[in-house]
């Protein structure tokens, strides 16, 4: 209630959409990095791993609840002079954030990526960024049963996590078939010292040339819970042996498979009162970016929400689901909405 008031102060008396908004800059001079609705993180290190990959340290506030091994957070960096977002999962465990106050970001860098491209200059020891409470379900599920993890390159990443808490909760068979090209399998003294840790735990480290079948190592007369994370083809062929074996799979995907739009219907988006044109070959964001719009890009896979506005009327399908949403008033997220109607969106 008190919030509303504020917000309502602001737009009234001080031209601003909320309060919160409004004394950002003011807060910023005591608290770097200080915004509304997020957390503050410090940067401790990074470090330039072979691959492409960055590790990255950070000791998040106070106020941060520990994630749940396997979860991902929302990191947000000023690049530039403009805050871009992206989502990773967190690839130190629960445990060890308890242990050190410290969660680690094992990211694969695109050397031409407007973001992770510029990560390894923009993250900086002792600066501030921001993160999200984590989210994600993509945890153990079950320490009574024998479990199978298959990772694709980055895919490891929550597994890292997930192995470094569970391992010692369970005494059943726990079985890791990491995929990577030939000299980027990540973090493979850490396997080396869980395996030799816990008798139960085992890996193989495997190029798609070694092993071209990624099923082949899974024994369904095991009956083990299988765990996946990779490339949407990679995960899609280990969820088909998984079905088909009867076993219980579980997956987390680090990137979105967006169907191919076929349809060059143009639609009017009335969108805070100014008239616009849209086709329906693309999802809404990449559109308005085009544009010149006011819209805000997160992880741009439908997972982080930064860019969900309000639909006051007219149909969008959701790509993610491929479900339509009705005519009436909801949120959308402008990421994976491909308009098929005509549009009013407030943004």
């Amino acid at each position: 209630m008190m919030t509303q008031v504020l917000n309502q102060f602001s737009k009234w008396f001080l031209h601003h959409q909320s309060f919160a908004g409004y004394i950002e800059p003011i807060m910023q001079v005591f608290k770097p990095a200080w915004r509304a609705g997020q957390f503050r993180a410090q940067v401790v290190n990074t470090t330039v791993l072979d691959g492409g990959f960055l590790s990255v340290q950070l000791k998040p506030s106070k106020q941060w609840r520990a994630h749940t091994s396997g979860q991902h957070i929302s990191l947000t960096v000023e690049i530039n002079g403009r805050l871009l977002t992206r989502v990773f999962t967190v690839a130190s465990s629960a445990q060890q954030f308890k242990n050190t106050g410290l969660v680690r970001l094992l990211i694969k860098t695109n050397a031409q990526g407007r973001f992770t491209g510029l990560l390894s200059s923009a993250l900086k020891a002792g600066l501030w960024c921001n993160i999200s409470a984590p989210s994600g379900d993509f945890v153990f599920k079950n320490t009574h049963t024998p479990a199978t993890f298959i990772a694709g390159g980055s895919g490891i990443t929550p597994m890292l996590a997930m192995l470094d808490d569970y391992l010692s909760q369970t005494t059943q068979k726990v079985s890791l078939v990491y995929y990577a090209k030939a000299t980027e399998h990540q973090c493979v003294d850490e396997l080396s010292e869980l395996a030799a840790q816990f008798e139960h735990f085992s890996f193989l480290l495997l190029t798609r040339e070694q092993s071209s079948d990624i099923t082949s190592n899974i024994k369904p007369w095991e009956n083990p819970d299988i765990y996946c994370c990779g490339p949407a083809a990679f995960m899609q062929t280990v969820s088909d042996f998984a079905k088909t074996h009867k076993l219980n799979y579980y997956q987390e995907a680090f990137g979105l498979a967006l169907p191919t739009l076929n349809d060059d219907s143009q639609f009017n988006v009335k969108i805070n009162a100014s008239a616009h044109v849209v086709s329906g070959n693309d999802v809404l964001l990449t559109q308005f970016e085009e544009k010149k719009l006011p819209v805000k890009r997160g992880c741009g896979i439908g997972i982080c929400h930064q860019c969900q506005c309000i639909k006051k009327s007219g149909v969008v399908r959701n790509l993610k689901t491929g479900e339509l949403s009705d005519n009436g008033e909801q949120l959308i997220q402008l990421c994976v909405s491909q308009p098929v109607s005509d549009l009013e969106l407030q943004l």
